[in-house]
């Protein structure tokens, strides 16, 4: 890409396809693409959003985007770099595309998960290893994953069902704390699976049955419960407590084995719901935990080290949940079979080949978040649901348990998360991928150059000065969640298999921007650290370089500590604009939830001081996001109350910055009357003047 003037880029034209890349976009948020499938992250740009960039910053006004979006040619000599570079979409398409791609970021999993993306293309076949060591791993502890049916059948675990025990603080009454009482539920079948509400006994019934009646004589309504928003409420005498205050005055959560689901023995086949088994623990599914419990005990007795030292951090937190809990290490939210079966595992993998060893590993680790005791049960769909399917440290009081060793049923097991890796390689050697479901064109691949790493970005001297063509990322919000603690939970393991260092297994990143809200200079401290970033990010750009970043925000203080830190670190908007983006779980979902993205390119400039916006910048902004709102739904695409704030506060503070820079609104220029009276919308190009 020599000699391309960036000043005509269609990205400065803002001249994109926006609506023909959010039709590709909201089917990737379904599909997502597999290259990225091979570790969980918590926060992922599209990869047609950076693709998407990137084609708009290396094509002229003017020029053909779709032919330069699917043949990605023509970027062999650009230099990318991403200082927040987390899930590390924006630099595997830049990778993808042919160009040097450079990135940074102070969480070590982060920079650990796209350091391996990077690396995709040496990807080794792993089913033989696979076959091989699940064969090995399954003669130690495989005989822990079995059950036997109400006839003394032999059958293989599927799902072990936990309960949380506790005792009423007023009445001193113990009882099962059951969120709901219908554990299952099979629309196809007409039945359901309900716990007795005294005993806690497993009752299988019509699925529109309203009551069902246990031998032991209670009558239980399947969809009451003992808990009422996150408080055990005792059957006893009605008290309710909070399962975290129980926590503070009993200590950490204790669990009982109440039901297991099994599969037919023999070989294993895709078994369908109709032919599983929903039933009670007996007494020989709690003795078979106990003794994987004593092998556990004798394994750790007879060699150190084996489970890697986990502490949680206790400082620096945003979110107190597993400290409140009574949780001090995270090897306490794994139960005995499964930290033996983590033990037994991580030793095979240490004997593999180290060609092999490192793809084991991340499938490993991504592994860990389906086999925890805070993994809940879809009783629905009769699966499970992972870890951080809530980005955060939610409490299960009804967990539910894999065998991690099936390879056709369950969701989260070792095979399954090895055969995501090999997929995620699969995908990344692709060189010209045919038309989709996702896109219209065949799109060819091309492999470029990566350097990724752990670092604070405020300072990046491995990066020369002036020698970045585009910056491409997508910050960090002012109260976004804390993906550090997040992270944190794989840390441990991770380090044990060399993937990270040992530095931060105590404590957060130093260099984190996430803080607790009620920190009183959270604010200032935000903007000063992403300042100084943006300093660097200016020091290491080539003179017509150019800072593209996608961000959102809802109550105003994230886009002002934007416009603050541009305005510090000296960069001017030269064009802004709305890109779909949602491809967050429906879970976090809200009626104000942002799902365009807010797409601002800049260029070096003076640094302004004392940058404030005025009334005038509002109405500008107002009627910037009025006319996309417009443009967007005549296009008949989703635009709801929160992309209009959003996009409202981001033209207030860029039209704002911009016009203290000596820039104009400039190029397809609509002149509308609304509400805010008389003013000129755009699509929108701010340029300086002259």
């Amino acid at each position: 890409m020599t000699g391309v003037s960036t000043k005509i880029s269609l990205l400065d034209a803002c001249a994109l396809p926006i609506e023909q890349l959010a039709r590709i976009a909201m089917k990737e948020g379904v599909r997502p693409r597999a290259e990225y499938q091979a570790h969980k992250w918590f926060a992922r740009r599209l990869a047609v959003t950076a693709r998407g960039l990137l084609a708009g910053f290396g094509t002229r006004d003017g020029e053909n985007f779709w032919k330069t979006f699917y043949s990605g040619t023509g970027f062999e000599d650009l230099r990318v770099l991403d200082p927040f570079c987390g899930g590390g979409v924006m630099l595997l398409e830049a990778q993808r595309l042919g160009a040097h791609a450079i990135g940074f970021d102070v969480e070590p999993v982060a920079a650990a998960i796209s350091a391996f993306q990077a690396e995709l293309g040496a990807l080794p076949d792993l089913s033989k290893a696979l076959e091989e060591l699940r064969l090995s791993v399954l003669g130690e502890i495989g005989e822990y994953y079995r059950t036997r049916s109400q006839d003394g059948v032999d059958e293989t675990l599927l799902h072990a069902f936990w309960v949380q025990i506790v005792t009423c603080g007023e009445c001193g009454a113990g009882f099962d704390a059951h969120p709901r009482f219908r554990l299952a539920r099979t629309e196809a079948a007409k039945r359901q699976w309900v716990a007795c509400s005294s005993c806690s006994r497993l009752i299988e019934a019509d699925s529109d049955a309203v009551q069902v009646t246990c031998p032991c004589g209670a009558a239980t309504d399947p969809s009451g419960a003992h808990q009422r928003y996150g408080a055990a409420v005792c059957p006893n005498c009605g008290h309710s407590e909070p399962l975290i205050d129980i926590a503070r005055r009993e200590g950490k959560p204790e669990f009982r084995l109440f039901a297991v689901e099994s599969l037919p023995s023999g070989d294993e086949r895709v078994t369908p719901m109709a032919e599983r088994s929903l039933r009670s623990a007996t007494a020989y599914d709690v003795n078979l935990f106990k003794k994987a419990e004593s092998a556990l005990a004798s394994r750790l007795a007879s060699k150190t080290g084996l489970l890697p030292r986990s502490p949680i951090p206790k400082t620096d937190r945003a979110d107190d949940r597993l400290l409140s809990y009574g949780y001090v290490d995270y090897t306490e939210l794994f139960n005995a079979r499964q930290k033996l079966h983590l033990v037994a595992l991580s030793e095979a993998i240490d004997a593999l080949p180290s060609d092999l060893r490192g793809a084991f590993s991340v499938a490993f680790s991504d592994h860990l978040k389906t086999n925890n005791m805070m993994c809940a049960y879809a009783g629905d769909w009769r699966r499970l649901t992972p870890l951080f399917s809530i980005r955060a440290y939610r409490h299960i009081s009804r967990p539910v348990e894999l065998n991690p060793w099936l390879n056709r049923n369950g969701r989260g097991t070792f095979p399954n998360a090895i055969r995501s890796v090999q997929r995620a390689g699969t995908a990344f050697k692709e060189h010209r991928v045919a038309s989709s479901v996702l896109y219209d064109e065949p799109m060819a691949y091309h492999t470029g150059r990566s350097e990724i790493a752990c670092r604070d970005s405020k300072s990046m001297p491995a990066v020369a000065d002036g020698s970045i063509d585009l910056v491409l990322t997508d910050p960090p919000y002012l109260d976004y969640i804390a993906y550090s603690e997040l992270g944190h939970f794989f840390a441990p393991w991770m380090h044990r298999f060399g993937l990270i260092d040992g530095n931060s297994i105590d404590r957060f990143p130093s260099g984190q921007l996430a803080a607790p809200a009620n920190t009183k200079d959270h604010a200032e401290r935000f903007i000063r650290h992403l300042g100084q970033i943006f300093e660097e990010l200016r020091r290491k750009m080539k003179p017509e370089g150019r800072f593209v970043f996608t961000y959102q925000n809802l109550d105003g203080r994230g886009w002002k500590a934007i416009g603050r830190a541009l305005a510090r670190a000296g960069f001017q908007p030269v064009s802004v604009f709305p890109l779909y983006g949602e491809n967050g779980s429906r879970l976090h979902k809200r009626g104000n939830s942002i799902s365009w993205d807010c797409v601002v390119v800049c260029k070096k400039a003076d640094p302004v001081r004392n940058f404030r916006t005025t009334k005038d910048d509002r109405r500008q902004g107002a009627s910037f996001a009025l006319s996309w709102q417009k443009r967007l739904e005549a296009a008949e695409l989703p635009f709801g109350k929160g992309d209009l704030v959003n996009l409202t506060l981001a033209g207030e503070i860029l039209f704002a910055l911009s016009r203290r820079q000596g820039g104009k609104l400039q190029g397809c220029f609509v002149h509308e009357e609304d509400r805010f009276g008389s003013v000129c919308a755009c699509g929108a190009s701010l340029t300086n003047e002259g």
